[in-house]
């Protein structure tokens, strides 16, 4: 295991008898443990003369030394003056412990906040209050650790970010603690982005977002493992530390506000032991797989299963030398002719033409999925199974219920890395249109308008094949085929819509059954509105999304070139404060700074530049956990608009998001069948 990673624990969650617990720990071959209770006694009670008698012979004599004294410190209401003069008192004998104890750390909370009421009301009260334990502190050159934690101010990663800005002392760090994130309905990836640079300190806790329930680590959706790789790949040193919470425990009862006596009587036939070793072995396993990759993959080995044109392209981009850590790992296809093509082109490369015996042939650590559309979930589940990384082409599945199904499987996998070739999202163009829009820079949206018809297609294109643009083997048209990219960016950008009406025109201008003309509208929910065309038979083209804002506007043109107009009001506020005569006159000059600025960029488009990217940032996502830039589970929103569109068209009506799946699957199904009767020329 790395060197510069100590794992503790919180104890007392094997039992209450302190003898026990240093057993177990011993046993398990740890070398710390945080206090908290000790014989059923909270760390706090205790004072110096008997931490001197009753603690600190057991942990000498156990070899076992202390992380930190987990302390209920700032376990009180905000406004309960008295028990804050107590806990300076309690702080006080604590850091003496902790000297006694040669310990550097005091873990704390930062206050209950009443209920009903708003927490960033009591902000500088709190930051107060924090400062006054900082100063404590100080005096006995202890560092105290702030733990956010649900019910108190420092639940959320802003205003954790916020505390330790405003405390600033070194004094004063952070605790991250993965479940207590998950269980305030906080993105742990987006927690620790804002929070690293203050990380002192790490619990290894895992919950599960739906329901809030405690689980091994590494089993819920604290993203225990990716995180732990950054942290670990930007250098962090110390303290890894169990709280499993997976059984009632006495401490307990010093942890909640209500009804913790009920639940520890419920839990004393649980065994503590056993729950804490599970937690352990997790971390281990967890460690044990980031230090796999380090050692080993320094270059993942990507299987393209599929070798037409995409997967051709990603091939030679790999063997070039063109994405960084990625190198050919095998190549899979059907098609029996395929496989002297790849002995001369790849003569090192092993061809299969049966995907699975790719993924279980130990040639590959990662797959890509260069198939037909209904395909792309059951292959993406089945290397996941066997625990092989997976990158989807676009679309993420043909219907809603099978891209559900591979997002749930997904998250049983969490140790394993699940991508979307959204190529789009690294195009500097649209991640600066996304960022403005983040930035509230044009304000709220009031209106999207995107007509994108680049996508011409002569009726030879369709001629290719007998199963191009059909319900049975794509799955539709130009909605599942051209615009995926521009559908995922709208609703990247600018968020998904509640209702999608539309108006979808099958074989309009060409001999197709699929759709080749497409106008949607979209709702918002919010009063904001959106229009989204397509089609594959304008040959001059078009490309232009605007986003129109209360503070100003966004114009896309041909991808190529943005164009940001900032108001210098909002323009609810000009419409307030303008009169009618003012507003006549308002563009009357050549100078119009002071009703707005304009923004104009024009970026240049590298062809393959952006698959590249997302390759390399699979790739970089395997090897250091580096974010992905679009993960897998992001492809439903998609295939969600594209759905929806098709379902409005079908029933000639406004379809609500989320839809009835099974009611589009039948409808789907409708279209097969009714497809296999129309006798189509090709």
């Amino acid at each position: 295991m790395n060197k510069d990673l100590l794992i503790s624990g919180f104890s007392d969650e094997i039992s209450s008898n302190f003898n026990t617990q240093l057993r177990v720990v011993s046993e398990l071959g740890m070398k710390y443990v945080c206090l908290r209770g000790i014989d059923g006694k909270n760390i706090g009670d205790f004072t110096v003369e008997e931490a001197k008698e009753n603690i600190l012979p057991r942990l000498l004599k156990a070899g076992i030394g202390v992380s930190s004294i987990g302390s209920p410190l700032g376990k009180i209401f905000i406004n309960d003056e008295a028990s804050f003069e107590n806990q300076k008192g309690m702080l006080d004998r604590l850091c003496k412990i902790a000297e006694l104890l040669n310990c550097k750390y005091i873990r704390i909370f930062s206050f209950f906040i009443p209920k009903g009421e708003n927490s960033d009301n009591y902000r500088n009260e709190v930051i107060s209050k924090l400062i006054a334990f900082a100063e404590i502190a100080k005096n006995y050159n202890i560092i105290l650790l702030h733990e956010n934690e649900k019910d108190i101010y420092g639940d959320i990663g802003r205003r954790c970010k916020e505390i330790l800005k405003e405390v600033g002392s070194a004094h004063f760090k952070g605790i991250f603690d993965f479940a207590n994130f998950v269980q305030c309905g906080e993105d742990p990836q987006e927690c620790y982005d804002l929070l690293k640079d203050e990380i002192e300190y790490i619990h290894i806790k895992d919950a599960v977002l739906s329901y809030g329930q405690n689980v091994p680590c590494g089993t819920g959706d604290g993203k225990i493992r990716e995180i732990l790789s950054q942290a670990i790949h930007n250098g962090f040193k110390g303290f890894l530390t169990l709280e499993p919470h997976l059984v009632r425990f006495e401490s307990l009862k010093d942890l909640e506000v209500e009804g913790a006596e009920q639940f520890v009587k419920a839990s004393k036939s649980l065994d503590g032991a056993s729950a804490y070793k599970h937690q352990y072995d997790s971390l281990l396993n967890i460690l044990g797989k980031i230090q796999s990759r380090e050692n080993r993959m320094a270059e993942v080995r990507l299987g393209i299963i599929g070798i037409g044109a995409q997967g051709g392209t990603y091939a030679r981009f790999i063997t070039e030398g063109k994405v960084k850590n990625m190198v050919l790992g095998a190549i899979c296809d059907i098609d029996p002719s395929k496989k002297e093509m790849v002995e001369e082109k790849y003569p090192d490369v092993p061809f299969y033409d049966n995907y699975i015996e790719m993924i279980e042939s130990d040639n590959v650590d990662a797959i890509v999925t260069c198939v037909p559309h209904y395909l792309h979930p059951e292959m993406a589940i089945n290397a996941l199974k066997r625990n092989i990384h997976t990158l989807g082409e676009k679309p993420a599945g043909v219907y809603t219920k099978q891209v559900r199904e591979l997002n749930e499987f997904a998250a049983t996998k969490p140790e394993l890395t699940f991508g979307i070739m959204f190529n789009q999202r690294t195009n500097p163009l649209y991640q600066k249109v996304k960022e403005v829009i983040d930035n509230g820079e044009i304000g709220k949206i009031r209106r999207t308008n995107w007509i994108i018809t680049t996508w011409w297609r002569p009726q030879g294109y369709y001629d290719q094949g007998a199963w191009r643009a059909t319900w049975s083997g794509e799955g539709g048209g130009v909605l599942v085929n051209q615009a995926p990219h521009q559908i995922d960016l709208l609703q990247w950008i600018c968020g998904m819509p509640k209702k999608v009406y539309s108006n979808l025109k099958y074989g309009y201008q060409r001999n197709i059954t699929v759709e080749d003309e497409v106008t949607a509208l979209l709702d918002y929910g919010n009063g904001a509105t959106g229009v989204f065309i397509t089609c594959t038979h304008d040959v001059l083209g078009t490309d232009r999304f605007e986003i129109l804002g209360d503070k100003g506007k966004i114009i896309v043109d041909d991808s190529r070139k943005v164009t940001i107009k900032r108001l210098v009001r909002p323009e609810s506020e000009m419409s307030d404060t303008v009169s009618w005569a003012e507003a006549q006159n308002l563009f009357s000059g050549p100078n119009h700074d002071d009703v707005y600025s304009e923004e104009v960029v024009e970026f240049e488009s590298v062809w393959g530049a952006q698959h590249i990217a997302v390759l390399e940032n699979f790739a970089a996502n395997i090897v250091d956990g580096t974010p992905l830039l679009a993960p897998g589970s992001d492809g439903i929103n998609g295939v969600t608009l594209a759905n929806a569109m098709h379902l409005s068209s079908w029933l000639g009506r406004e379809i609500e998001i989320p839809f009835d799946e099974e009611l589009y699957v039948a409808e789907l199904n409708k279209k097969i069948e009714e497809e296999k009767k129309i006798p189509v020329t090709k």
